[in-house]
């Protein structure tokens, strides 16, 4: 403790702002890559294992499930744990990568989809602390500080399908288990450095008079009409994430005949402009209020996804796909500023539970409403109207939603 102590030092440049952003933005992107290079896996896992369409929303399904499920708790570990947060992410990380090393190592099915799911499992442990780090010690810029959180996991989410496409296409020749073995080696060194950068920053301010954490606070934030309204715009944004991305790399691969490059590329378009426009939108949404980019956010999705659906392939595909993926990955971060802009004081963890619990509920019930539509259509571009389906009703929604506790319920 004393060494950690001193390693705190304020004149350390592992204390100052840009340095902890970073720090905390860079790792989640690294976490971001280690999962989702799944969605590059996923067309080689269907050919390997010859899956149907139901058996593909099945592992998608696990994935997600387990993914989400750790969010009904790892929000209290969070709060209980507040003065070991350096410590949770980078253990989130390792084992995250640890896990996909063993998918990688088992030849049969279910337990290489039991290692993938503890891949989504061990993931789940990053968000509430590292949420609540950027929170508490950038109350006045939460938005564009979560924001670059955010952008570190959309520059994951989109160059890992993008490069480990190319990887597994012209080096590896499509042998995923090679890769994740071979992945698990920078592993260890990036999480031992998240590690070493977090301790130098000191720890994190102590919460005002905070009440005790409690293991159901990730259920009472729901009495607060606010805390629906906003679990419920996570809620529709991961329908249109969770869902057309359980089945866009199988369209990719069988219906538009791309290799794991075309794949990869196509599959970055959803988060790869997010990773840019991100920090300015949460920047944009500190000065003029969240509502307004909630909003706009859901009618692009809507409009988006509904023109993919129409055009199925080409240039104007292409492009709808990039603008919505500014937009899909870019309101995430805005809609969790707002959970934290009447956090309760030591319940910072428990509120991004509650958030992300909302999206495991999507991903959980995603897949299947998704895998009935293409079984009862018999065409895999469904899966673009059914997201704009879930996006049109949110909006009305998100326009007269209110976005505060208020002064009584803040006193509650």
């Amino acid at each position: 403790m004393a060494a950690e102590q001193a390693a705190a030092s304020p004149t350390s440049f592992r204390a100052t702002g840009p340095a902890y952003i970073a720090t905390i933005a860079i790792g989640h992107g690294l976490k971001h890559w280690y999962i989702a290079a799944f969605a590059v896996f996923l067309p080689l896992i269907e050919e390997e294992y010859q899956l149907t369409t139901f058996g593909v929303a099945m592992i998608t399904t696990i994935r997600q499930f387990a993914g989400g499920s750790p969010n009904f708790f790892v929000g209290y570990v969070s709060d209980k744990l507040r003065n070991y947060w350096h410590l949770l992410l980078p253990v989130s990380f390792l084992t995250a990568a640890a896990s996909m090393m063993l998918a990688g190592l088992m030849p049969w099915y279910w337990p290489m989809v039991f290692f993938i799911a503890m891949g989504g499992v061990a993931a789940a442990f990053w968000h509430p602390p590292a949420i609540s780090m950027l929170s508490t010690r950038f109350p006045e810029r939460r938005g564009m500080a979560i924001a670059f959180h955010g952008s570190g996991s959309g520059a994951g989410e989109a160059l890992a399908p993008l490069i480990v496409g190319l990887i597994l296409a012209f080096i590896l020749m499509d042998d995923w288990r090679l890769y994740v073995m071979l992945a698990m080696i920078p592993a260890v060194g990036l999480a031992v450095l998240i590690w070493w950068m977090l301790i130098g920053a000191g720890p994190p301010p102590a919460p005002a008079h905070a009440d005790p954490p409690k293991l159901t606070d990730v259920f009472t934030m729901l009495r607060y009409p606010m805390y629906r309204s906003l679990a419920y715009m996570n809620f529709t944004r991961s329908i249109a994430h969770f869902g057309v991305l359980s089945f866009l790399p199988i369209y990719l691969a069988r219906d538009l005949g791309m290799d794991s490059a075309g794949v990869g590329f196509h599959i970055a378009l959803l988060t790869l402009g997010g990773v840019v426009v991100g920090p300015l939108f949460g920047h944009y949404s500190d000065r003029v209020g969240r509502r307004l980019p909630m909003v706009a956010s859901l009618v692009v999705i809507t409009i988006g996804m509904t023109t993919i659906g129409i055009v199925g392939d080409g240039p104007i595909m292409v492009a709808a796909l990039a603008i919505v993926g500014i937009f899909l990955w870019s309101v995430q971060d805005v809609t969790n500023a707002t959970a934290m802009d009447s956090a309760p004081p030591g319940k910072e963890g428990s509120v991004v539970g509650m958030m992300f619990s909302s999206s495991l509920v999507a991903g959980v019930v995603t897949p299947s409403i998704m895998g009935i539509a293409i079984w009862l259509f018999d065409d895999r571009r469904v899966i673009f109207f059914v997201a704009a389906a879930f996006a049109l009703p949110a909006i009305l929604v998100m326009s007269i939603a209110p976005l505060t506790r208020g002064k009584e319920e803040a006193r509650a």
